[in-house]
C-alpha cells in the first residue's frame, strides 16, 4: 500500500499521500477533482478554440475568391496585351483589375489571421486561466504537503524525532486539544516524561498525516 502514496521527486522519496486513512482520502478527492477541472479546462479551451477557428471559413472563401479572379484577370491580360496596336490600352485595366483581386485575396489571407490569433487567445483564456488557477490552489498544496510529511517522516524513522513532534505539539496544537490529555503536557515534557512526549508527538504526526511509530509509547 505504501507504494500508492509514497513517489520520487529530485531523487529524494516523497509522501505524496497521509498515512492516516481521513486525511488521504480527502486528498485522493482532492486530486481527482483537481484533474477532472483541468481536464474541463482543456475540454473548454479546445472547444472554444475550434468554434472561433469556423470563422476563418469566409476568409478561406474569399482568399480561394479573389486568388481565382486574379490568375483569369492575369491570363486575359496576358491575350489582351498581344493585340497589335491596342493591347497596352487593353491590359492596363485588366492589371489593374487583377491587382483588385490579389487584394481581395490578401483580405482573405488577413482574416484567416486574424481569426487564428482571436482563436488562440481565446482559447487560452477560457482555458488555459482556469487551469493555471486550479494549479496554483492545489498543486503548491500537495508539493508542500509532499516534502513536510517526507521529512517529518524521516524524522520518525530515525527515532531521534520525539522531542522535536512534541514542542512542534506544545507550540501549535490547541489548548483544547493539550487539555485532553491524561497528564499536563508542559510538565510532563519539562520533566522527560516519555508517555507525554509520545503523546505530544502523536498529536503533532497526526497533523502531518503521519502514523505513531509502534516502538512509541502507550
Amino acid at each position: 500500500m505504501a507504494a500508492v502514496w509514497r513517489g520520487y521527486f529530485g531523487g529524494m522519496q516523497l509522501h505524496w499521500y497521509a498515512e492516516t486513512r481521513l486525511r488521504r482520502t480527502r486528498q485522493l478527492v482532492a486530486d481527482i477533482v483537481a484533474v477532472l477541472a483541468l481536464a474541463l479546462c482543456l475540454w473548454v479551451g479546445h472547444s472554444v478554440h475550434d468554434a472561433t477557428t469556423r470563422l476563418a471559413g469566409p476568409g478561406r472563401s474569399l482568399e480561394s475568391a479573389g486568388a481565382g479572379l486574379a490568375d483569369r484577370l492575369g491570363q486575359a491580360a496576358t491575350a489582351a496585351g498581344g493585340v497589335p496596336l491596342a493591347g497596352d490600352a487593353l491590359r492596363t485595366p485588366l492589371d489593374a483589375a487583377g491587382g483588385a483581386a490579389r487584394s481581395i485575396e490578401q483580405a482573405g489571407v488577413d482574416q484567416q489571421h486574424a481569426v487564428t490569433n482571436l482563436a488562440r487567445t481565446l482559447g487560452l483564456v477560457t482555458g488555459g486561466v482556469p487551469a493555471a488557477f486550479v494549479l496554483v490552489l492545489w498543486l503548491p498544496r500537495r508539493i508542500r504537503f509532499a516534502r513536510t510529511a517526507s521529512a517529518a517522516a524521516r524524522l520518525r524513522e530515525s527515532g531521534l524525532g520525539l522531542d522535536v513532534f512534541a514542542v512542534r505539539a506544545l507550540a501549535r496544537q490547541p489548548i483544547s486539544v493539550l487539555a485532553r490529555l491524561p497528564k499536563d503536557p508542559a510538565a510532563g515534557w519539562r520533566q522527560r516524561d516519555p508517555e507525554v512526549i509520545a503523546a505530544l508527538a502523536e498529536l503533532e504526526l497526526r497533523d502531518l498525516g503521519l502514523r505513531r511509530p509502534a516502538a512509541f509509547p502507550r
